[in-house]
């Protein structure tokens, strides 16, 4: 079993542990306790549950228990503590320690390349400005014409790396255009990491942009309302297609002087009734 695949610690011991009582029939939540060093014999079963947390010490034993090298444990301990974080700055910073673990991991399973271009907000902007935004080879300008603002040096490694990648091509005029009108994503577990974090600095965007713009330009949103999981997941199907609608739309118009980050937002603000 790979822990670097798992983005819930708790679901990984629960495949740890359903893995183990197949390999040896003597195993069981009284045997990981004992091996673990912990008194209480039901201990995993109640972390994975959710019912009980997972402290530094206590994260330690079960390390040290499973086997983990010095980068397993690492990785496990940043997990365990993400997972638990109650706060956006919390989560924040054990991400970012999980993609610094992640890294070097990644890199050798999927194109660098690819890889990078998750990794900066502004590739996939400067992907939608370069259609209608003629900079001639300022890169300083067009740094400039980003909001936030980047680095002219940032501006040209991503125009290269959109090349790189074929993502966009220069024409016998110098201007550029894409190749390809959508990039379907459909990340594996080790691209997974990216993706969420790339999405999670497009929502900083967001919020960023009640200061940055005022209310003419931009568009904000809520409803809320209770339903049940069936209704749940069709609310996702038709998010989909609804956002399918609008990329076609955007793709339809032939005259773009500006990008734009649609984000859409669908999550729970309490716990499940049957689980309460």
């Amino acid at each position: 079993m790979n822990i670097f695949e798992y983005q819930n610690y708790r679901l990984f011991l629960k495949d740890y542990y359903n893995h183990q009582k197949t390999v040896n029939r003597g195993f069981s939540y009284r045997y990981f306790s004992k091996k673990a060093g912990i008194n209480a014999s039901a201990f995993l079963y109640y972390i994975i549950e959710g019912k009980r947390n997972l402290t530094k010490s206590t994260i330690a034993k079960i390390s040290q228990a499973i086997g983990f090298c010095s980068e397993e444990a690492e990785y496990f301990e940043n997990l365990v503590f993400f997972n638990q974080a109650q706060t956006i700055s919390e989560k924040t910073a054990y991400y970012n320690a999980i993609i610094n673990i992640r890294r070097p991991i990644d890199i050798k399973q999927i194109e660098k390349e690819r890889y990078e271009y998750y990794r900066k907000w502004y590739h996939s902007v400067i992907r939608e400005v370069v259609t209608f935004f003629h900079f001639k080879d300022d890169y300083a300008a067009l740094g400039m014409f980003l909001k936030p603002s980047i680095s002219a040096k940032e501006a040209k490694e991503s125009i290269r790396l959109l090349e790189q990648l074929g993502f966009i091509e220069r024409d016998d005029n110098g201007l550029y255009h894409q190749t390809n009108t959508h990039i379907a994503v459909h990340p594996k577990p080790i691209e997974s990491y990216m993706i969420e974090k790339f999405q999670m600095e497009m929502l900083d965007l967001a919020l960023k942009s009640y200061n940055d713009f005022p209310v003419q330009e931009r568009m904000s949103s809520s409803t809320t309302f209770s339903i049940s999981e069936e209704t749940f997941e069709l609310i996702k199907t038709k998010t989909r297609e609804m956002r399918r609608e609008i990329a076609d739309l955007a793709m339809l118009d032939t005259t773009p002087n500006r990008a734009y980050q649609l984000t859409i937002n669908l999550f729970p603000l309490c716990r499940r009734a049957d689980h309460a």
